[in-house]
């Protein structure tokens, strides 16, 4: 008779690690989960909280940590009906320094729920920050999350940054709260180490992405360096096993890379998109996984505001690419410091040109309405806020400039004004290239406002700005004006908190 022979799972907790492995067999993936660290994280956030509420200029369904900076979205991913958003997060600081993986989940996209930190850096290791990286599946269709391990920079330590490799890291529950890294010591053995296969990278790779084609997985990595260390071309790997734990390097797949790199799939296109002048910037193309090579077909700017920094995206169970972004700075934040731009559902068009639209779930935060059709001339509308939606048309544009001013003044000899033309639309001082379209040659304008944040999509999302804006708090007065005639509606939004 044939014994089966069980596999003995331990825990160990050392000193607040936790350690997960298999006893039965000596090569067993061990992941390690610092407690101690994310506690303390914790207990930093959270004497900032108090201060972050009280703060009149602090959005409310904008998504914002509940305290201190952060920066990129990074790993985002929707698994069991949850979005899954990680970004950059320093829980001891309003300010850049002693990044963590910031964790929040939704199931809509609309109201979020703020989960403890994910990644922590091994200070007793010598790492001082958990820098940028992506969410990917294996080859068995398990999630893991690689981060870039980085040395020194910045005021908090007096050495020079360094970028130790990519580092794996897997979660330790099927709901993906907790996470485990999968080395030990991410400084001296991170998972894809920065020189591996002796070319001449130094420290400067991060900020993984992956993508999958022809049956491949792939990894492409942010750089920033002169031509001794692979100038500013984006840098590729292939993985070698299923688990992903092995990589090989592939050579230049563009000849543009700076930060937070992202390959987002439409068929047989590609849309590539990077950051290095802000905003980021976007090339559509094509992608040879025979020669991990990218070819670019055409390319432009993803936002018109230099405040929209940094993408991550997650593609839903309906096929949609659900776009975060970083908004930067925000400048009289007072315990907390940036917000992600409203969740953006990108599309491409007949020419491979991305649109963005907010995700219409947001819907579900509309309250009190106003509304009024074929308006001429101008009025002020009998509602007022700075936690605002508009949805506007103009028509007939030729017969002179129309448009909104917002956070309007009782007075009026102050607004913030969205002026709508044949040729476009200027967004106090941004301009979007836009043409009328339809039959009545109509420029359709959405805006949401949100205390110091304002976004406007133009044409269904064909252009887009975010801006950051700090207006007289007394200052919520709407007013629409029209050359031709407009119809308009405006909602008051609910907190997502």
């Amino acid at each position: 008779m044939k014994q089966s022979i069980a596999r003995v799972v331990f825990v160990l907790l050392v000193g607040g690690m936790l350690l997960v492995g298999a006893a039965a067999a000596p090569a067993a993936e061990v992941l390690h989960h610092d407690a101690d660290a994310i506690g303390k994280a914790r207990e930093g956030v959270e004497q900032e909280i108090p201060v972050a509420k009280a703060d009149p200029t602090r959005p409310v369904y904008h998504f914002v940590p509940e305290a201190r900076w952060m920066n990129d979205p990074n790993g985002c991913f929707f698994a069991g009906g949850w979005f899954h958003v990680f970004y950059q997060l320093n829980p001891y600081g309003n300010d850049w320094g002693r990044i963590h993986w910031g964790h929040a989940r939704s199931r809509d996209n609309v109201t979020w729920e703020h989960l403890p930190v994910a990644i922590w850096p091994s200070t007793e290791k010598g790492e001082h920050h958990c820098g940028s990286g992506s969410a990917v599946q294996d080859g068995n269709g398990n999630w893991q999350m690689w981060y870039t391990s980085i040395t020194g920079r910045g005021k908090d330590f007096s050495v020079p940054a360094r970028f130790n490799g990519q580092v794996l890291v897997k979660p330790l529950d099927k709901d993906f709260i907790k996470w485990g890294k999968a080395t030990d010591d991410p400084v001296n053995r991170p998972t894809l180490p920065g020189n591996i296969d002796g070319y001449a990278w130094g420290n400067y790779l991060r900020d993984s992405t992956f993508l999958k084609a022809g049956g491949r997985t792939f990894m492409v990595l942010g750089i920033t360096g002169s031509d001794e260390v692979g100038g500013n071309s984006a840098p590729i790997y292939e993985a070698k096993n299923k688990l992903l734990t092995e990589w090989t390097y592939r050579g230049k797949m563009f000849n543009q890379a700076w930060d937070c790199p992202q390959m987002i799939p439409f068929g047989e296109k590609w849309l590539y998109v990077m950051t290095q002048d802000t905003p980021p910037q976007w090339f559509t193309g094509t992608f040879d996984p025979a020669t991990a090579k990218f070819t670019s077909e055409s390319g432009g700017r993803l936002d018109r505001s230099g405040e929209y920094k940094t993408i991550s995206f997650a593609t839903d169970d309906r096929g949609r690419h659900i776009v975060y972004c970083w908004i930067h700075p925000t400048k009289q934040a007072k315990g907390w410091n940036n917000c992600f731009a409203l969740p953006r559902v990108l599309t491409l068009d007949k020419n491979g040109h991305p649109a963005q639209a907010p995700v219409p779930e947001l819907a579900k935060l509309r309250g009190e309405h106003v509304g009024m059709k074929n308006l001429t001339g101008a009025k002020v509308l009998d509602i007022k806020g700075d936690t605002l939606e508009i949805k506007a048309i103009f028509e007939n544009l030729d017969k002179g400039n129309s448009g909104l001013k917002v956070r309007r003044s009782d007075d009026g000899s102050r607004a913030l004004e969205i002026r709508v033309m044949s040729g476009g639309v200027d967004v106090f001082g941004t301009h979007l290239a836009a043409q009328p379209e339809g039959e009545k040659k109509a420029i359709s304008v959405h805006v949401f406002l949100d205390k110091s944040i304002i976004e406007v999509f133009v044409n269904g999302g064909k252009q887009t700005v975010a801006r950051v804006m700090v207006p007289p708090l007394e200052d919520l007065g709407v007013e629409a004006f029209s050359a031709g005639t407009a119809s308009v509606d405006v909602w008051r939004m609910k907190s997502i908190w």
